[in-house]
């Protein structure tokens, strides 16, 4: 079998499976390829297919020793001149060249392997491109970059490809198809009418003028309104303002047992000891009850419902995420009177905490394995580094822009396995990619399998501190590294991992 064809809920995935041949297509292949995208377009149940490569290449095209590929109505490839009405993403590690080049390029999206290596290989040869090429590679990256791939078939690695957009994503080498099935399912998450009748609109409209291509926008969104309807009675009802009891005057006091039990909300208020008495956690848990857990600390905003929300979009995505009110009065506290507690925080106190809310999140009934992530913004980033470095139990530790409470703390990442850390490019010192790349190296060389991720100023953390509920529109790029981040390291407790 030259071409294996599996599902993962929604995600179908169509993995080329020639790696003597580096995944060469001979006429056998291109046959079965045409079927597998036939047979993704046909099922209903399925919103997002990709396409991958086995044994570390992503194919170098046609099979040269072979030489019995026929021109066929679908393309000498088999699918390469037909469309599906679905999202779809190339998965590449290792070469993707010649006739490989041209199948990536027929996806929407191609996410890569730092290893990757992109070109037009056919020119050596003498062969033309003639699956696509030579169209859609100029409307990707532009005339002057296509023609300088195709007249001179030279090679560019992925991090070329990412600048010239080629690619949309580089990961580290080996987890590409683990990142493509991760946004897969993002996308997968949206009202697919709508994605759909957009993506038909920006195909469609290609080389439209411009009062052309309005009105095939006019027309496709006009066929979905009725979702876009349903979608703006969601939003209404999620701007409804939090309860708030009575309070004495100049204090804030946001009751989150109300909002945490909201309809359509999927968490739950509990309570769990500390060395001081009980403290509240908002628990989310995913629509199977049961996946990997992760603690969600609080910011200098810690008032706000946005780690209720961020909990309950980590439930979405296959965890158990428990938010916690980790001091007592901080949920009680407007902004300042939260930061003055946090600040004011010794380290036995808080480390006592940390490890009581993270020993009630493995104990939870909800949560597979006894290894958990813990996620963290601004001075919860902080601590949830800190907590990585306490707890053997902290497998991954996500940290954006985190403030370290001490400055005398020395950080050891041997004790977590993995830490993901973002931080905003206008505000942190770590912020350029040199430095960047430094840091991924020092804490890589202290057994930590970090990744260093600098996002822009527009996509500010979780949530603006203004607005009090979690927009991932805001930092979509941040959120979706985060998920997939979560899923790769957290993964063998609970979620079947990708191979």
């Amino acid at each position: 079998m030259t071409v294996r064809y599996e599902t993962r809920g929604t995600v179908a995935v169509i993995t080329i499976d020639r790696p003597e041949r580096r995944n060469a297509i001979d006429r056998a292949t291109a046959i079965a390829l045409a079927d597998a995208w036939g047979r993704f377009a046909a099922d209903d149940e399925l919103a997002v297919g990709i396409l991958y490569g086995a044994g570390g290449v992503f194919s170098a095209g046609a099979d040269l020793v072979a030489f019995d590929l026929v021109d066929d109505p679908g393309g000498w490839l088999g699918f390469t001149r037909t469309t599906v009405d679905k999202p779809t993403i190339a998965a590449v590690e290792g070469y993707c060249v010649a006739g490989g080049l041209e199948m990536a390029l027929w996806c929407d999206l191609r996410v890569a392997g730092s290893g990757a290596v992109f070109g037009c290989f056919e020119r050596r040869y003498g062969v033309p491109l003639v699956d696509g090429g030579t169209q859609r590679l100029p409307r990707v990256v532009g005339l002057g970059r296509a023609l300088d791939m195709i007249l001179t078939g030279r090679p560019v690695d992925a991090v070329e490809a990412l600048e010239m957009g080629l690619v949309n994503r580089v990961v580290e080498e080996g987890s590409a198809l683990a990142e493509a099935v991760a946004l897969a399912e993002r996308i997968a998450e949206f009202p697919q009418e709508t994605l759909r009748a957009d993506r038909r609109a920006v195909y469609g409209g290609l080389g439209l003028p411009l009062p052309a291509g309005l009105e095939l926008e006019r027309r496709e969104g006009a066929g979905v309104l009725d979702v876009a309807r349903r979608g703006a009675a969601r939003f209404a009802a999620s701007r409804r303002p939090p309860p708030v009891e009575e309070a004495r005057p100049g204090e804030v006091v946001v009751r989150i047992e109300s909002e945490g039990i909201e309809e359509g909300r999927p968490g739950s208020l509990e309570r769990f000891p500390t060395p001081g008495g009980t403290a509240r956690a908002y628990v989310a848990t995913p629509a199977e009850v049961r996946g990997p857990g992760v603690l969600v600390l609080h910011d200098w905003w810690g008032q706000r419902a946005t780690h209720r929300d961020v909990a309950d979009r980590l439930a979405e995505a296959g965890f158990v995420a428990m938010a916690v009110d980790l001091y007592d009065g901080l949920l009680a506290a407007d902004a300042a009177q939260a930061e003055e507690l946090m600040m004011g925080l010794d380290r036995p106190t808080a480390s006592a905490h940390l490890v009581a809310a993270l020993d009630a999140l493995v104990s939870h009934p909800a949560v597979t394995g006894d290894r958990v992530g813990v996620v963290g913004y601004s001075f919860g980033g902080g601590l949830a580094l800190w907590l990585a470095t306490l707890d053997r139990r902290v497998a991954a530790c996500v940290s954006y822009y985190g403030a370290v409470p001490w400055n005398d703390v020395q950080l050891d990442f041997t004790r977590a396995d993995a830490a993901f850390l973002g931080h905003h490019a206008s505000e942190d010192r770590w912020a350029s990619p040199l430095r960047a790349a430094d840091l991924e190296r020092r804490l890589r060389d202290l057994g930590c399998d970090a990744t260093f991720h600098v996002y822009p100023a527009t996509a500010h953390g979780f949530a603006d501190p203004a607005e009090p509920t979690f927009a991932p529109s805001a930092s979509a790029m941040a959120w979706e590294r985060t998920v997939s981040f979560l899923r790769r390291i957290l993964a063998p407790t609970s979620m079947p991992r990708p191979e």
